[in-house]
């Protein structure tokens, strides 16, 4: 296949939000007379979503997550995003793909308004022709939904589409919409079935290298 479009997730795989979920949930627990949790705990419980990561954060009941989630997104859109929240070579890689004319889209479970305000500070808003989020359509990854919706936004087709993940919900919703899926091994892996992924990367601009060696050209990224 030549590569086209590349979706991409967000958080884990273009950029490290744990620091700042740390800093924003270490905060609410210090409000409610409570001691703050180590980086570890929130890198493991990132991708489960929302409202487990705020309930085990807060190691609340069912009830009282709603309120929680409402609060954890309130101070997250509140507090700017780090530009060195980015991984190493995420933002000259999506430029660089960019520039080549693939279409590029970002699928999240975090709702839409986060996302936009994450790629507005990051600098990276400009070269995604689709941005959808937790709250874009009625389903969440892993149901196809989602994906297939970016891929109708940027008038794409599934043959010549990648996704670009981090997790195991990247990795089921690739396989539910038929799309290859590249594992970022750096991110936040809850128990990706490495075997099973299409490729497995160490470094977002390992990306390129897939998408030029589709094209039938040789980069720098990954030698020979």
């Amino acid at each position: 296949m030549v590569i086209e479009t590349i979706l991409f997730d967000l958080d884990g795989t273009l950029l490290d939000s744990a620091p700042l979920v740390r800093r924003i949930l270490n905060r609410m627990r210090e409000d409610r007379g409570r001691g703050p949790l180590p980086l570890s705990c929130y890198r493991q419980w990132i991708s489960l979503g929302a409202a487990e990561l705020a309930g085990r954060a807060m190691e609340a009941e069912v009830q009282d997550v709603p309120v929680l989630v409402k609060e954890f997104r309130r101070l997250y859109h509140e507090l700017p995003t780090p530009t060195d929240t980015l991984f190493p070579g995420a933002a000259e890689t999506v430029a660089a793909l960019a520039a080549t004319g693939i279409r590029l889209g970002i699928c999240s479970n975090k709702p839409e308004h986060l996302c936009r305000k994450v790629l507005l500070e990051t600098g990276l808003c400009d070269h995604f022709g689709a941005v959808v989020g937790g709250d874009t359509v009625s389903q969440t990854k892993p149901n196809r939904e989602p994906l297939d919706y970016a891929l109708k936004t940027l008038s794409a087709a599934a043959p010549s589409t990648i996704l670009v993940g981090d997790s195991t919900v990247d990795q089921r919703a690739a396989r539910a919409a038929g799309l290859p899926f590249v594992f970022f091994t750096a991110g936040y892996n809850d128990g990706v079935d490495a075997d099973a992924a299409d490729w497995r990367i160490e470094a977002v601009a390992q990306v390129l290298d897939i998408v030029n060696r589709s094209r039938g050209h040789r980069t720098q990224f990954l030698g020979a």
